[in-house]
């Protein structure tokens, strides 16, 4: 099965490979997916060897990949010994593409390693760079120093955390525009 996706995300004539250089290595990659806790990586001359919880469905992975980064292709990743052969993400007349390649159909793939939310997020926080407002730059710092650095439970924690905080500060501000307007 080969599956190639659009990304929907326009590369304005940036040089793909520096930009994949600059952002990815293995672990941060493996970081992106939403469902996995990473228990262990161990980067050698063959590649790298992962150790995974998907926190979704409560199962290990073990996955073994090479990470090669070039010119003319993009980025890839290659997998050894797994139904995924190969995710390579390249850019194709301005945009960026995914293409996926596997032994099994692409409803299985994406059943098993979540495929579409992972290419989401790495969409996603490629986007974060392309772009450069305050807003963007804000949310980068945070995807740096603190949510690529928690596992998937801690983001959850967090994120219910941070809404229950915007909503305390809602109620606040009502209440201040309350006093302001009936009492004062």
């Amino acid at each position: 099965m080969l599956k190639e996706y659009d990304l929907a995300l326009d590369l304005k004539g940036r040089e793909i490979s520096r930009l994949f250089k600059r952002l990815f290595d293995a672990e941060k990659l493996l970081r992106l997916h939403p469902h996995w806790f990473i228990e262990e990586v161990i980067e050698d001359q063959e590649g790298v060897k992962a150790r995974l919880k998907d926190h979704a469905t409560e199962t290990y992975l073990d996955i073994c990949f090479a990470l090669a980064i070039s010119e003319l292709s993009g980025m890839s990743l290659d997998f050894k010994r797994e139904s995924l052969h190969n995710i390579t993400l390249f850019d194709k007349n301005g945009c960026l593409y995914a293409s996926v390649s596997g032994n099994t159909s692409e409803q299985e793939l994406d059943q098993h390693y979540s495929l579409s939310l992972w290419l989401r997020s790495i969409r996603e926080y490629i986007r974060l760079f392309i772009k450069t407002t305050p807003n963007t730059l804000f949310f980068r710092f945070i995807m740096d120093h603190a949510v690529l650095k928690m596992n998937p439970s801690q983001r959850k924690v967090s994120l219910m955390i941070l809404r229950f905080t915007a909503l305390e500060i809602l109620v606040i501000v009502l209440i201040v525009i309350g006093y302001v307007i009936f009492v004062m």
